[in-house]
């Protein structure tokens, strides 16, 4: 054969070669993936309060900045919450979940379950901000009415159907004011039917709010990938984000306070065969304030602001007609070696911390750092009542102004009981009674 035909045919052959190799490449997709980041349990965390270093993570001003750069490594995000970001109801509180709901509209999150604790102020209040994507799959409500699928298609052409299902035990309110709440399992299993049909999803990812073993069933489902549970009672809970992997799914759960971000990648081979990695996200001080949401915090504080002050009038009213409390300026009288031992204590400068970082305003701060707020007689501000700023004597021995007067000669106390009032895991995470209490024993 010649020379040229020979060489002639190997360049057919190299030339057939590679286009049976993109042809392969094209007929059998490469691997895809899809990162999940979910939060919950904020439980009206705007922002930790910087008493401690050690609790000094989470706060949306970082949540913002983390999920600005998850969004630009990747377009395959799915982002997700399980709910309970309100807290107690009060006249803050409810203030701080407006501004949670402006947060999470902000965040452009894909799928939120409304935990039990989000319905404090009623069904209604949760259409206030309309761009919070509620979802909820085996309840009605008798006043809102969130879809019960969430469909998301990213770039990589992966399809993502979201469900969300609550435990009807917790949520005794929703019941009691003319909602249903159907059983999770059977309502799930109807809606993964339906999903199957319609949608053809390539992965369900099921968020729940129940208690922990409750939720971690709800793998047993035929069809679901990922289960993502949130639910906190208080707020001092201690919560096991440790995953669970069970016949190629995927149990999390989201960490208290929003103090942490969870992100699981889930990728799906040429097979169609499933692999999980997860970690958790410190949101601590290495994670910068996003500018946007320091504005937002701004904006906040100045309502609490305006709230303390409209409610001046009536807490004069209301807590100081009486006189009960001595003050540390009385208990010098007779107490000056103890006095002493207080002042070089930080008990008596607590007030000025807050001064230092413009939070002498917020009920939330002050409960802790003057003495009496909220009791009659107690603390009504600086200007008020600038004797009581400060933790002082009375703060752990009650009101004693009768002991001044020799009436009342019993200053027996339970320290310990005192010191637990505010030197709680969420402010004082190191707190050891027998450790501080030789500090200012006396």
């Amino acid at each position: 054969m010649h020379r040229y035909q020979i060489l002639k045919m190997w360049i057919l052959t190299f030339i057939f070669l590679g286009i049976m190799a993109d042809a392969l490449s094209f007929s059998v997709p490469s691997s895809r993936e899809l990162v999940i980041v979910y939060s919950g349990n904020t439980l009206g965390e705007l922002k930790p309060c910087g008493c401690a270093k050690e609790e000094d993570q989470g706060g949306f001003e970082r949540r913002l900045t983390y999920l600005k750069q998850v969004f630009a490594n990747s377009k395959n995000i799915l982002l997700v919450d399980t709910g309970d970001n309100f807290k107690e109801p009060s006249t803050q509180g409810k203030i701080k979940a407006r501004y949670i709901m402006q947060a999470m509209s902000k965040s452009k999150y894909d799928a939120v379950i409304p935990g039990d604790k989000d319905l404090v102020y009623g069904e209604l209040f949760l259409n206030d901000d309309a761009s919070v994507p509620w979802l909820l799959s085996n309840a009605e409500l008798r006043k809102i009415n969130p879809p019960k699928i969430r469909i998301k298609k990213l770039e990589n052409g992966l399809t993502v159907a979201m469900l969300a299902l609550i435990d009807p035990d917790l949520y005794y309110d929703a019941k009691h004011s003319g909602g249903s709440i159907k059983d999770p399992i059977e309502s799930a299993k109807k809606l993964i039917k339906k999903l199957k049909i319609s949608e053809h999803p390539d992965v369900i990812v099921l968020l729940t709010h129940m208690k922990r073993e409750k939720a971690i069933s709800m793998l047993d489902l035929s069809g679901v990938d990922v289960v993502i549970n949130g639910h906190i009672e208080k707020d001092t809970d201690i919560i096991d984000m440790t995953h669970i992997k069970r016949n190629g799914k995927v149990f999390v759960q989201p960490g208290p306070r929003g103090q942490k971000m969870g992100e699981l990648t889930l990728r799906i081979d040429h097979k169609g065969e499933k692999s999980f990695k997860q970690r958790i996200i410190r949101l601590d001080s290495n994670v910068k304030s996003d500018p946007e949401m320091i504005k937002w915090y701004e904006e906040y504080n100045r309502e609490v602001e305006d709230l303390f002050f409209t409610s001046l009038e009536s807490r004069k009213n209301k807590h100081g007609k009486q006189k009960v409390f001595a003050s540390e300026q009385a208990c010098v009288t007779c107490h000056p070696s103890k006095h002493e031992l207080w002042n070089l204590s930080r008990h008596s400068h607590a007030y000025e911390t807050l001064n230092r970082v413009n939070k002498a305003f917020d009920p939330e701060c002050l409960r802790c750092h003057v003495t009496g707020w909220g009791y009659d007689g107690g603390f009504i501000s600086e200007v008020d009542t600038p004797e009581l700023k400060n933790v002082q004597c009375e703060v752990c021995h009650g009101p004693r102004l009768d002991h001044i007067k020799g009436l009342q000669q019993n200053l027996k106390l339970d320290a310990k009981k005192a010191c637990k009032n505010c030197h709680i895991k969420n402010h004082s995470p190191n707190f050891n009674f027998s450790k501080y209490w030789p500090k200012i024993k006396h």
